[in-house]
């Protein structure tokens, strides 16, 4: 593997305060309070809260049913304890990236089965590499595309509409 080494932790209780981040960046996207978020998971208000604070029992059922109610990945939402950090499910809540990966990943399971014993780590490696170097180099397409779309342009125009997350990031 390049660059620096993964750490994983296994205990999604101990990604108590990552994943109350999340939660809450992810509500607060949507424009949605507490109130409704609790609603629409059939939970009491307060029991709501307690989870949205990173306590009481964090289960997967519990974390599908907020991805549903707030229209989020639920997969990234499981990686914020793996990867310690809150920041890609919050950047996920909208491509569904790791949902998409999953669904991906079962539907060649299912094509596949018993033969995914015989791939070879290096090849799977590489072919993720590979998968991920493509959609980098779209990503920074897209930048470059809307940066000269961008300049020269005068008046008033809606950028809400437009994807700048790549603009933003250079600049800070």
């Amino acid at each position: 593997m390049t660059g620096a080494a993964m750490s994983f932790t296994t205990d999604m209780a101990d990604s108590g305060e990552s994943l109350s981040r999340a939660l809450r960046a992810i509500r607060r996207k949507r424009g949605l309070k507490t109130s409704d978020v609790a609603r629409r998971m059939d939970m009491a208000q307060r029991s709501y809260e307690l989870f949205e604070a990173g306590g009481g029992r964090i289960t997967f059922e519990r974390l599908m049913a907020f991805a549903e109610a707030t229209d989020c990945d639920p997969f990234a939402l499981m990686l914020v304890g793996p990867f310690g950090s809150a920041e890609f499910a919050i950047h996920c809540a909208d491509t569904k990236l790791a949902m998409i990966m999953v669904m991906s990943l079962q539907e060649f399971a299912e094509d596949r089965g018993a033969d995914l014993c015989f791939l070879e780590p290096p090849n799977i490696i590489a072919a993720f590499q590979r998968l991920f170097k493509d959609l980098g180099g779209r990503l920074d397409d897209n930048e470059a595309f809307l940066s000269k779309w961008l300049d020269g342009r005068t008046g008033m125009i809606d950028l809400g509409a437009l994807s700048m997350r790549g603009l933003r990031r250079r600049k800070a």
